[in-house]
């Protein structure tokens, strides 16, 4: 059953069009601003040498922070690899195929109106 349950989950996140990605890809890094491009290669050489991290990216309407979690998306599924969660369901609407983090996964969060979270940036 288990087996089953991984091999459903793994395929749920590799159901999407790879060809699809790449071209997104080629649309995004053409359009990239150079701070927008130096978060996206800090993140990225986190990612590609398997050194694991925790980023917050935050800032103003229109600064572009959906535009480089959509790089990022873009870039990771292009090249075959489970993609990213995000920690709110905001978020999660943002990427393509995106989902929370404790959904993806069957964290067990318990959330009412009160909820906080403690973690600083």
């Amino acid at each position: 059953m288990t087996d089953t349950l991984v091999n459903r989950l793994v395929l749920d996140e590799l159901d999407y069009d790879v060809d699809v990605m790449r071209e997104d890809l080629k649309k995004y890094l053409s359009s990239i601003t150079n701070e927008q491009k130096n978060v996206f290669d800090d993140i990225m050489d986190v990612v590609t040498n398997d050194r694991g991290g925790l980023f917050f990216l935050y800032g103003n309407e229109r600064t572009g922070k959906t535009f480089i979690w959509q790089t990022l998306s873009a870039t990771i599924r292009s090249k075959g690899v489970i993609n990213v969660t995000s920690s709110t369901g905001i978020a999660s609407l943002l990427l393509p195929g995106g989902r929370t983090a404790h959904s993806r996964f069957g964290l067990p969060i318990i959330v009412h109106e009160s909820s906080t979270c403690n973690i600083k940036q």
